[in-house]
């Protein structure tokens, strides 16, 4: 399966300036985000910046455009879920924060024609049901994981070598993929830091993560580059499948290949290698399973 996202910027919904700049700057995604990014007070104002904003600019180009709602037991929920027909017509998904159970995404995808919902789990409830979450009867494309308020929930520092967060990582991504869906990691807060941020992305796309999320524009072309398969990665997945198609016409299930054992799994990671070059699209028929089909 292709991946949905490689990069996923985040802007902050009062802040029409950066919309503009944001769609511009490379990322796979932008979300336009009603939850961290806004303070209590502009809540309202953020949702009519958003609608007005996304009404007059209808999308021009492949960057698919989220919105990240209020998590469903914050005090705008209600409020947010009545505004979503508002912008059904010119965004591609919800993001729900704080996600903690199937039934939360349930709720969110009720008030959305495509049902299409991203849950981005940053809490230990979260992460402990993400199998679950991932099960929902709603669409959904990928899973997000956050790091920063999880760390602050479990009271502990967050660190790049990220010990303290590898089983949270590992737990999202073996999530994601019971369904099909993409693992999308953590943001890295370091403005300034483009290797750092290198070594963070390469990590988490060695855990199996297909993308990272982003908080400024300046990060999403190192973002884009980890997690797009080089020409030399390319190449040998190539070769592996054109070789399994040389196989498959002798009768072969395996092969050798430059003294390698070749056999279907390898074969199926080179695929997915091939594959990874495409960008997010909103078509929900190429998106892998829909969560209620994998339950059946």
């Amino acid at each position: 399966m292709a991946p949905i996202l490689r990069s996923v910027l985040f802007v902050p919904g009062t802040r029409a300036d950066r919309f503009g700049k944001a769609l511009a700057a490379g990322a796979d995604a932008v979300v336009f985000d009603l939850e961290d990014g806004v303070e209590a007070a502009r809540k309202d104002g953020a949702r009519r910046i958003v609608a007005e904003w996304l009404g007059a600019n209808p999308p021009a180009g492949p960057t698919a455009r989220f919105v990240r709602v209020n998590g469903v037991r914050s005090a705008w929920i209600d409020a947010d879920l009545a505004w979503l027909p508002r912008i059904a017509d010119v965004a591609d998904a919800v993001v729900l924060p704080k996600t903690e159970s199937a039934r939360d995404v349930e709720r969110v995808a009720a008030a959305w024609p495509s049902r299409r919902v991203i849950p981005l789990l940053e809490t230990s409830r979260g992460i402990l049901a993400a199998a679950a979450i991932a099960g929902a009867h709603a669409e959904v494309p990928a899973l997000l994981f956050g790091a920063e308020d999880l760390t602050a929930e479990l009271g502990i520092p967050r660190t790049l070598a990220g010990e303290e967060i590898l089983l949270a990582r590992s737990q999202v991504v073996l999530a994601a993929a019971t369904i099909g869906a993409d693992a999308v990691d953590a943001v890295f807060v370091d403005l300034k830091a483009a290797d750092r941020l290198r070594a963070d992305a390469a990590r988490a796309r060695a855990l199996g993560f297909r993308g990272k999320m982003a908080i400024h524009p300046d990060q999403v072309a190192v973002i884009n580059e980890v997690f797009t398969p080089s020409a030399e990665e390319v190449a040998a997945a190539r070769r592996i499948v054109d070789a399994d198609a040389s196989a498959r016409a002798r009768g072969d299930g395996a092969f050798r290949l430059d003294d390698r054992m070749v056999d279907a799994p390898i074969v199926a990671r080179a695929r997915r290698v091939l594959e990874g070059t495409g960008l997010f699209s909103t078509d929900s028929a190429k998106r892998g399973r829909r969560s209620d089909e994998n339950r059946s």
